[in-house]
């Protein structure tokens, strides 16, 4: 029995298109003329139905355009289909900013499905702060998933910028794409309340809508991390925000504010802060006789120190350190102080039972409740929302 070889040539492949495009430029043995804005573009039907859905339905068996010798698609721009035409032809795409948007649009229209691939890619790699809430817009619109969740990150990693230099952009982001940003748990530097002005003058922009996308678009918005006057403020003589399920939102809000020593148990997703993991260094220095009231954060994703914009309220060593519900606990610990008697000067140190909480929705420092007796050398943890105290 004769044994086979079965051997691929990809040259021959890169051949076929190369003499398509040959008889093209040619003008040989073109069958039909594919037509838009005044344009006229003679082409091979057999390549067109090959290499895309659109021409393969368009050149069926009982469809008119079979035999027809010219086709109008005056759904399209004679840049873009003039681009996705040298694609089938050749394999290579041109594109740029200025004519993406007609490119996908064409690509789109006629179900090239590789080039699609190669638009969002090169909308991935090249998103910068100046073009993302335009290609969120065009991703939305024609679908491009990966490009659209991209577009999403660098909005809201760059909404302090683009909230200061770009607000125009902003209003002209698509419904669904400023919703997905608002419900994002990171946006840095960026206050809530400039993100509930940037949704009430989006609405302001692209309105009147439906209360029901209001309603749905500011139900995104954490209305506890605004303090109770600003809400206030805010929710008075605004339609959007009278509605009975915003309302009811900012009730719960000025409750929360209400709870006092209960907030950290009393966290829900309105109340919960947007920002990186850190981790902070608190109290101690450089002297063992006198402590700083300085506290470093880490950030776990650049894994670069900073200072976080906060000190301690006193110099402490040696404290306990806890989170609860996004709020800061330092417990206990030696307190130092810089004392002067009049005739010389000293540092005097005592044990602290003190419990300082630290609420960074307001940066703002609150002295709780003492423990029963001074500590210091000691260990705190966290169950189940209470804290303890152990040894020392």
């Amino acid at each position: 029995m004769d044994t086979y070889s079965v051997l691929y040539s990809s040259s021959h492949r890169t051949g076929l298109l190369s003499g398509f495009q040959r008889l093209r430029d040619q003008k040989k043995m073109c069958d039909v003329v594919l037509e838009t804005g005044g344009v006229s573009f003679p082409c091979h039907r057999t390549l067109l139905a090959s290499s895309s859905d659109y021409f393969w339905a368009l050149f069926g068996e009982t469809t008119a355009e079979r035999s027809a010798e010219s086709v109008n698609l005056s759904a399209l721009t004679p840049e873009g289909l003039e681009a996705i035409l040298d694609f089938l032809y050749s394999g290579w795409l041109s594109i740029s900013s200025s004519t993406l948007s007609v490119v996908v649009e064409a690509a789109r229209y006629l179900q090239v499905e590789p080039a699609l691939s190669i638009c969002e890619l090169f909308m991935v790699d090249g998103l910068t702060i100046k073009n993302c809430c335009y290609y969120a817009n065009l991703a939305e619109q024609h679908f491009l998933l990966n490009a659209l969740e991209a577009a999403h990150q660098t909005i809201a990693k760059n909404m302090a910028v683009l909230l200061k230099e770009s607000r125009s952009d902003l209003f002209a982001l698509n419904f669904s794409s400023l919703m997905t940003v608002l419900d994002v748990d990171e946006i840095p530097g960026v206050k809530e309340v400039d993100l509930i002005n940037l949704s009430l003058d989006w609405l302001d922009e692209n309105g009147p809508l439906p209360l029901l996308k209001s309603n749905l678009l500011l139900s995104r918005l954490r209305f506890g991390l605004v303090a109770p006057s600003v809400l206030s403020d805010l929710s008075h003589g605004n339609r959007a925000m009278a509605t009975p399920l915003i309302r009811s939102q900012v009730t719960r809000a000025l409750e929360y504010h209400q709870m006092g020593s209960a907030q950290p148990i009393g966290q829900s997703k309105q109340s919960t802060l947007r920002g990186s993991s850190s981790v902070l260094l608190v109290g101690g220095g450089a002297s063992a006789d006198l402590p700083e009231e300085q506290v470093l954060a880490f950030n776990l994703s650049s894994r670069t120190f900073s200072l976080p914009g906060f000190v301690l309220p006193l110099r402490l060593r040696n404290p306990c350190v806890c989170s609860v519900g996004g709020f800061l606990f330092v417990i206990g610990g030696e307190e130092g102080k810089r004392c002067d008697d009049g005739e010389k000067k000293f540092i005097a140190v005592s044990t602290s039972r003190q419990v300082w909480r630290y609420d960074p929705r307001f940066n703002h420092w609150e002295q709780m409740e003492s423990m029963l007796e001074r500590r210091v050398q000691f260990t705190c943890c966290v169950v189940e929302d209470v804290i303890y105290a152990i040894g020392g």
